[in-house]
């Protein structure tokens, strides 16, 4: 979490509560926070945004997942991604591209 671009191309094993996917996020792209480990609904606390397949429409693997879904994901690192808030700050989080993933 700490040094995303550090680790780009690493292959991880993370849980997720999804918190964001839907028309704003797009179809291959959703935001969600994340922990090591399967841990308590509220205790996943570091943000992060994931893509599947071509990140614009051809992402079949997530069409079962909904906002507030808890996940196991197996997933590359692909860097950071700084975007803006909509209370008009920006952050920067951790991105992965999704290679499997499964509900809990």
């Amino acid at each position: 979490m700490k040094k995303p671009d550090s680790n780009i191309d690493k292959n991880v094993i993370i849980y997720a509560k999804v918190t964001q996917f839907d028309s704003a996020t797009g179809p291959c792209i959703f935001r969600a926070d994340v922990a090591h480990a399967h841990v308590g609904k509220y205790d996943y606390e570091h943000n992060s945004m994931f893509t599947a397949g071509d990140g614009l429409s051809d992402c079949d693997i997530l069409d079962d997942v909904l906002a507030d879904d808890i996940i196991q994901v197996t997933a590359t690192v692909t860097g950071s991604l700084s975007y803006d808030t909509q209370i008009g700050g920006s952050t920067t989080v951790p991105k992965f591209e999704v290679i499997k993933l499964k509900q809990l």
